[in-house]
């Protein structure tokens, strides 16, 4: 009992401050974006053209931050690069309260948005050696739902502070600064075993090879169709006739149920990670096809809301559990790689999504969004009986890579 009880202690002491920093860093930093766009645009002249460029622009500087970590990590230990997230985060959303023009926005945007590169990777190392194997999946689970944390705070203080959106992008960068400080005190200073350790040569042979091919192209597309929402479901709930604080509403109700999405990794233990993503997806496909079909009926926004909460924290929960079998000696070099694949989805569907809204309406964009992540359930992870097809891929790989170091 005691033994039991010294582990669910370890794992709280993970799990509680890597969901507050995913918090801030995605449903705050990252994701604030799009709750308060409809307020910025009136304020600062933005069409969905601009909107969409500023949304990739954010994804972009991501990808620099999920690139970097891999080094920090492996030369300064998961501490530093959390240290740096909330830096980013606060720096950037102080950025956005101050913006007098879309240029100054951008800037904002791109700064807010490297903080989910810097603060997502370390923690795949620090479950992987700090949490025991019996409690790996639900933690890491409970700290992917931090999003949804994030925007379960977002939304009430959006609705708050009503049009007075720089009050709340500074509320937002308070509690950065508050959630930084405690969570980079509670993160291992070093890697487990010492001194600094090589980071892996990120060379295409080692990223790409049949094994990981599959968990890479299924990230691209549920990157593709979710980042589409993210940049313009609020904006489409306000153009169909919602009100403002009904558009908030239902944006704060998605992020109560991504919450849920921390019991994601009960199911997996349960069903199995091929089905549990697999339910993800198709859950997935639904909730983005709402706000483009039903926008203008409170009802079905809402359920939208709610399904996509779920349903996306919950994908990409699993796909940090099928990481963490592909690439198991290094974790965190391995979501950053899968956070890579989801990132270049992501910059690409906002700013085709804005030309498609400009020309076609907000329907068509979310459709098209729905379909790239139905493609993206075709790339599942493998029957538990094919796991041993691991052995298969390092035959098959030219060169080395994670399949046989």
């Amino acid at each position: 009992m005691t033994e039991a009880r010294t582990s669910v202690r370890v794992a709280l002491r993970s799990v509680v401050p890597g969901a507050a920093m995913i918090a801030v860093t995605f449903g705050l930093a990252r994701y604030g974006y799009g709750l308060l766009l409809p307020e910025m645009q009136a304020d600062l002249g933005i069409d969905p053209r601009a909107v969409g460029l500023i949304a990739s622009g954010a994804y972009v500087s991501y990808l620099v931050g999920n690139t970097a970590v891999v080094w920090l990590i492996g030369r300064f230990g998961p501490r530093p690069p959390i240290a740096l997230a909330a830096i980013s985060a606060a720096v950037g959303m102080v950025a956005i309260a101050s913006a007098d023009g879309p240029g100054t926005l951008a800037l904002g945007v791109v700064v807010a948005g490297a903080a989910g590169g810097l603060a997502f990777p370390p923690y795949a190392d620090v479950v992987a050696r700090e949490v025991p194997a019996a409690h790996r999946a639900v933690s890491w689970s409970a700290i992917s739902s931090g999003t949804g944390w994030g925007v379960a705070m977002a939304g009430p203080v959006a609705i708050a502070f009503g049009s007075s959106w720089r009050v709340a992008w500074l509320v937002f960068a308070g509690l950065a600064v508050v959630i930084g400080i405690i969570a980079t005190r509670a993160a291992p200073a070093r890697r487990a075993g010492g001194g600094g350790l090589q980071p892996p040569r990120l060379s295409w042979s080692w990223l790409v090879c049949p094994r990981s091919r599959p968990l890479l192209l299924s990230a691209v597309l549920v990157g593709a169709g979710s980042s589409v929402w993210w940049a313009f479901s609020v904006d489409a709930l306000r153009a169909a006739g919602l009100g403002e604080t009904e558009a908030r509403i239902a944006y704060a109700v998605c992020g109560v149920a991504g919450i849920a999405a921390s019991a994601t990794g009960v199911l997996t233990n349960r069903i199995g990670l091929r089905r549990g993503y697999l339910v993800g997806c198709v859950a997935l496909v639904v909730a983005i096809m709402l706000p483009g079909v039903a926008a203008s009926q409170l009802a079905a926004a809402l359920v939208g809301m709610a399904l996509f909460g779920v349903a996306y924290n919950g994908v990409v929960a699993g796909q940090g559990l099928w990481n963490a079998t592909v690439f198991g000696e290094r974790p965190s070099a391995g979501l950053a790689a899968v956070n890579t694949a989801l990132t270049l989805g992501m910059i690409g569907g906002p700013s085709v999504a804005g030309l498609v809204i400009h020309s076609y309406g907000y329907p068509a964009a979310f459709l098209g969004a729905a379909a790239a992540v139905a493609a993206g359930a075709f790339f599942a992870p493998p029957r538990p009986a094919d796991e041993s097809g691991s052995a298969r891929a390092a035959i098959v790989c030219k060169q080395p890579c994670h399949c046989h170091p």
